[in-house]
């Protein structure tokens, strides 16, 4: 199969609009080839589409080992436990908790959310202590 070059010999890189992906709606990329300029044009589609940046709910190490890593900021935020509010206030928190995420989602964070008392050490080695919600945040 023939290859098609686009912008400086390159090969062309198709973007593909959100929704049903299909050849007649590809266009060709014809931004600058570095890493930060395909990124943030990539952050703009998401930004027009309207997508929302993933929160995890973080219940074991395993989660976090797995989505923090490499040139990421972490966000943890404790929210108050079921027990102490109820589970409208709990809905509450998570929808400011992804308001927050879709504004900064140009921005390399990671988001997440954990119950109070669910991870004690952790807590403990963040000196929780005060009160919640709280929030912490951490480059690994």
């Amino acid at each position: 199969m023939a290859q098609r070059f686009g912008v400086q010999g390159f090969p062309t890189i198709k973007v593909f609009d959100y929704g049903p992906k299909s050849d007649s709606k590809a266009y060709p990329y014809n931004g600058e080839r570095t890493a930060s300029a395909i990124t943030n044009f990539g952050a703009g589609l998401a930004e027009k589409a309207d997508i929302e940046p993933d929160l995890h709910e973080l219940y074991n190490q395993k989660i976090y080992d797995e989505e923090c890593k490499g040139q990421v900021i972490c966000v943890l935020s404790f929210l108050p436990n079921i027990f102490d509010s109820n589970a409208k206030e709990r809905k509450g928190y998570i929808e400011m908790v992804k308001k927050v995420a879709k504004k900064n989602r140009r921005s390399p964070f990671k988001w997440f959310w954990l119950s109070a008392g669910d991870q004690l050490d952790t807590e403990r080695q963040l000196n929780l202590g005060f009160g919640f919600p709280a929030v912490v945040v951490i480059s690994p």
